[in-house]
């Protein structure tokens, strides 16, 4: 058994926690995935997964061996680029993880594009408003709005999205527009339902930060579907600037209180901490860097890529 082979194998079958997935994404039959993880470990003398009829997963011991056989993989990549000049020619997996608003709107069409570019490359692209485990979950680059990188990740300033409050009209002309943040109080609110769901609703207008007492109707985990209830007049709620253009060109969305807006919330690529960051990892966040502060919308709301 050719070790750092079969390192690789369990690797991909942690990341995508399925053997015939890895088999796939290997080129490879199930079972011989399935006697690489045996023999790996025969050899270890410990065992990497639990399996049952319908999942395998992890054990202790396999989490702790995957966190620190993955950077030594990564070392031998990066070192077998370097050797042979291949630091163009990316090849390999690449995993991302973003937010669905942000993703949906551009990260789908800029992976694509990134992967036009890079045809060995094989890209998954990940996309929902939690934030995924970078190391756990087997992540190359994850996008972050707002919260600071985890322990044992490193991030890269992509720029600042800001937040604006919007409405229907046909919410303002049946329930009037608050002419003060404190009159929120009094309207139907629509607000994201995440972690920070029940925290105060903090707004920045002239006079600095205002804690403002709002009362939710309707609370939802998923950007597109909180646009979908301000747009169909169930309340006033925040939307992120660059996903609201033609909303706002159309007037499907009209801004509500327009010298208060939602503390911006800083954008990042977020990837796992290493010694050698592979290239395809430092390819795609250069990319991503620069498409991003080209776009139309997104330039006006986005810093230039910084360090």
């Amino acid at each position: 058994m050719d070790k750092l082979t079969a390192m690789h194998t369990f690797i991909r079958v942690a990341e995508l926690g399925s053997l015939s997935a890895a088999a796939r994404d290997l080129g490879l039959t199930q079972p011989a995935v399935s006697q690489q993880i045996a023999g790996l470990e025969k050899l270890l003398n410990i065992l990497l997964f639990y399996r049952t009829t319908r999942a395998i997963t992890l054990t202790e011991a396999g989490k702790n061996y995957y966190q620190q056989v993955k950077p030594i993989l990564l070392a031998v990549n990066e070192a077998e680029e370097t050797l042979h000049g291949l630091t163009q020619r990316l090849t390999g997996s690449l995993r991302i993880h973003g937010p669905t608003g942000i993703g949906q709107r551009y990260l789908a069409r800029l992976a694509i594009a990134f992967q036009r570019r890079h045809p060995g490359l094989s890209i998954e692209l990940l996309l929902d408003d939690r934030l995924g485990d970078v190391v756990s979950e087997g992540i190359d680059v994850a996008i972050r709005l707002g919260d600071l990188p985890a322990p044992g990740t490193v991030a890269r300033r992509l720029g600042t999205v800001e937040r604006i409050l919007v409405a229907a009209p046909d919410y303002l002309a049946a329930q009037g527009a608050p002419q003060t943040a404190a009159e929120l109080s009094g309207h139907a609110y629509i607000r994201y339902s995440g972690p920070s769901g029940d925290s105060p609703l903090v707004l920045h207008g002239p006079d600095g930060p205002e804690v403002v007492d709002v009362h939710p109707v309707f609370q939802a985990n998923n950007t597109f579907a909180l646009l979908q209830a301000i747009e169909g007049g169930l309340g006033i709620g925040g939307a992120q600037l660059p996903l609201i253009g033609r909303q706002l060109a159309d007037r499907a969305l009209v801004r509500v209180l327009p010298a208060y807006r939602y503390p911006a919330l800083k954008l990042h690529a977020v990837y796992p901490a290493a010694r050698f960051i592979p290239g395809k990892v430092r390819a795609w966040v250069d990319y991503l860097a620069q498409a991003l502060g080209q776009e139309d919308f997104m330039a006006a709301t986005l810093a230039g890529p910084a360090p």
